[in-house]
């Protein structure tokens, strides 16, 4: 044992004592960290989110989200790297439980310390999932696997979801009087129920998830932000470093014959594109940031790994 701790005590001194101790330190407060130079990656309405689903929960979790300069080591294999930093954060803070750290849009890292709990089939199959600037998604969907529950809203569950469906049926019912209203006063026949609906062939789909990440582009031209404006504030400019990488992706996805399920991606990876975009302008213009509402799992380009 004594021999671990001088190992973890020298690793520290590898990757940087600074963030480590940072991060204990502001353990001490949350159980989410989130570095000063993140917080356009996880914002602090969701690091407060996380934070109130994890707190109190046995085993303990914890979350940190520092920049990539962290895994700047001086090793070649950066996995190695974040197994080290996040080693190191756990002997320092000197408890058993689940670390998760974020290294910025670079990889997710964790370690279950001295606890059942097998975290990296789980942040494998999220890291496949969700991209690498969606760090709130990734983080919330390894939580969903470790039952974590969600943060008490103070409003009955069962009773939102009865109000929910009331106002869902309600809402189809008098859309659906509307509908058939206005077929009779059209004079159109009543719908045939045996024909199924159209959804149009795989190439028609292919076609229009084109002209979605064609349109995405041209929004992200027209919005025409000025250089000056976003080197004012760090977090509108990654805001819209985000915006063109999802851009990217989507483009590199669609340079191959995606199938419906990468398609389902990209329409995710171009609905996270604009949304990042949109708080980018609201953060310039001075207005809160939009909420981020989840499109399902973004796209993902085949590599041979994910974790670098």
């Amino acid at each position: 044992m004594r021999f671990l701790a001088a190992l973890l005590l020298l690793t520290s001194t590898v990757t940087g004592s600074s963030i480590p101790n940072s991060i204990v330190e502001g353990w001490k407060t949350s159980p989410v960290y989130v570095d000063p130079t993140q917080r356009a990656l996880v914002p602090d309405e969701e690091a407060a989110k996380l934070a109130e689903r994890v707190r109190d929960h046995r085993p303990d979790i914890r979350i940190a989200v520092v920049p990539t300069e962290a895994l700047d080591d001086g090793r070649r294999d950066k996995q190695m790297s974040a197994e080290a930093f996040v080693e190191t954060v756990a002997y320092k803070h000197g408890s058993e439980g689940i670390y998760l750290v974020v290294f910025g849009d670079r990889m997710t890292w964790g370690s279950a310390v001295g606890v059942n709990d097998s975290i990296g089939p789980i942040l494998s199959d999220q890291r496949a999932k969700h991209a690498r600037s969606d760090a709130v998604g990734l983080l919330n969907g390894v939580l969903d696997e470790l039952n974590v529950p969600e943060a008490p809203s103070g409003f009955p569950g069962w009773l939102l979801a009865f109000l929910i469906v009331v106002a869902v049926l309600l809402v189809g019912g008098v859309a659906f009087w509307w509908w058939q209203s206005r077929r009779q006063l059209d004079g159109r026949a009543a719908p045939d129920e045996s024909e199924p609906e159209q959804l149009g062939t795989l190439e028609e789909q292919r076609a229009a998830v084109q002209e979605d990440v064609t349109r995405f582009g041209a929004e992200l031209d027209a919005a025409n932000l000025p250089p000056e404006r976003l080197g004012e504030t760090s977090d509108a400019d990654a805001d819209v470093q985000a915006a063109k990488a999802a851009y990217a992706t989507a483009g590199r996805v669609l340079e191959g014959e995606p199938d419906q399920e990468q398609l389902q991606g990209v329409r995710a990876t171009v609905g996270y594109g604009r949304w990042r975009l949109a708080c980018a302008q609201a953060r310039l213009a001075g207005q809160p940031v939009p909420a981020w509402r989840g499109l399902g799992a973004p796209a993902k380009p085949r590599r041979s790994s994910d974790s670098a």
